[in-house]
């Protein structure tokens, strides 16, 4: 089977959860010898993408293009402009098209796989990674990028999604797609490592996240104001329009030399900061499952985070306990972090057991799952679609 990833969307440094996401697949697909893989992506990022999925076996095409808002110039654009222009459906079909250009026709693939389902697919057989569907949603509506999810949700011959709530969500909005949707979990993106036994420093809070919107670093920095006693670090792609006042707000002097945006960091770096942190907060408004959630408790480490939807169904499907609080309150998430550092040792003891649920899930078991739903779409969807076993662990479906 000849499989071609369409990963141009993603630029390395810049795409935080579907860029792990998408190194995991790839090296996961990889370990399976009966695949031919070539990936797209974009020119000057070759050297990124090898370091991260060193997999001599895969084959790797670079592409210019354009109107890219991953860029120095693209940030400022991304900054001035307003959003109700940039997140329109005639900005939004204007952008793609002229992108589109730049992607070659897919000559000799069986399949193509789309890890970003916010850009939009080709013809010919696919399937589309759906990671969440906040854009559809009344809180985050963009009409631009909810116009392409919903065609990429037509034109695709199957769907995969990789947590119990999008899943539901994704059945509940496009019924009709049902029958060629799947629910693939992932591993954790980036599990401690096993030299993991630094001790904590006191005080010192984690957000790994890029600093999109609906991440909600708004509130947190609102809260740190009212806990002089502790740091924060925020690792993570700095994206307008929100970096820049962001950093603002943390050079003020209630905040100054206790709010740090590294940027994006290596996994080394972010190894480090986790071997150093006394807790990791959560403010995010939504998520498709939160990565930095995943990564506390495989760290051992207590966990607040918002009462936002997908979070709450997240601590519930892996059986964990974290301080909650009211997502857009800052107060409530002061009292949160003061509640969880009074009673570290119970919520650090809740994420070890919680790690439990995810601990064996492999990515080479996860891109074994994609390849049979990427063999059913190459060989015709005969039959139903297969299911992961995995998957059924957490909803009780049967797999096929």
């Amino acid at each position: 089977m000849r499989i071609t990833v369409e990963a141009t969307p993603i630029r390395p440094g810049h795409a935080a959860g579907v860029e792990a996401f998408t190194y995991g697949l790839l090296t996961g697909m990889a370990a399976d010898t009966s695949c031919e893989l070539r990936v797209n992506i974009l020119r000057g990022t070759l050297d990124r993408w090898r370091e991260q999925v060193p997999a001599d076996r895969l084959g790797w095409t670079e592409i210019a293009q354009p109107l890219r808002s991953d860029t120095t110039g693209g940030q400022l654009l991304r900054r001035w402009t307003p959003t109700r222009v940039r997140d329109s459906v005639a900005v939004r079909r204007a952008v793609n098209a002229v992108r589109q250009r730049s992607v070659p026709r897919q000559r000799g693939a069986d399949v193509t796989l789309h890890p970003f389902h916010s850009a939009p697919i080709g013809p010919g057989p696919s399937v589309v990674v759906v990671h969440d569907l906040r854009h559809l949603r009344a809180a985050f509506h963009s009409p631009g990028f909810a116009a392409v999810v919903r065609e990429n949700v037509a034109r695709a011959s199957a769907l995969v999604v990789t947590w119990p709530h999008p899943y539901r969500e994704m059945l509940r909005l496009f019924p009709e797609a049902a029958e060629r949707t799947a629910l693939i979990p992932t591993p954790t993106f980036q599990p401690a490592p096993d030299r993991a036994a630094a001790r904590p420093e006191p005080g010192l809070l984690l957000y790994p996240s890029s600093t999109a919107t609906h991440k909600n670093h708004a509130t947190l920095l609102e809260a740190m104001a009212l806990l002089p006693q502790c740091r924060l670090v925020c690792p993570g792609p700095l994206v307008e329009p929100d970096a820049s006042r962001l950093l603002a707000r943390a050079a003020q002097p209630d905040l100054r030399g206790r709010v740090s945006f590294p940027g994006f960091v290596t996994l080394d770096k972010l190894n480090a900061l986790y071997a150093r942190a006394d807790a990791v907060v959560i403010p995010s408004l939504w998520e498709a499952a939160s990565g930095a959630m995943l990564e506390a408790f495989s760290w051992g480490l207590p966990v607040a985070c918002a009462d936002a939807e997908p979070l709450l169904a997240q601590l519930e499907f892996t059986g964990a306990e974290a301080a909650v609080f009211r997502a857009t309150d800052p107060a409530s998430l002061a009292e949160a972090v003061y509640r969880l550092l009074a009673d570290r040792a119970h919520y650090a003891a809740a994420a070890r057991h919680a790690d439990g649920r995810l601990a064996t899930r492999t990515w080479t078991a996860t891109g074994g799952d994609y390849l049979d739903v990427l063999r059913w779409v190459a060989d015709g969807q005969p039959g139903p679609m297969p299911r992961s076993a995995f998957a059924a662990e957490l909803t009780g479906e049967e797999p096929s």
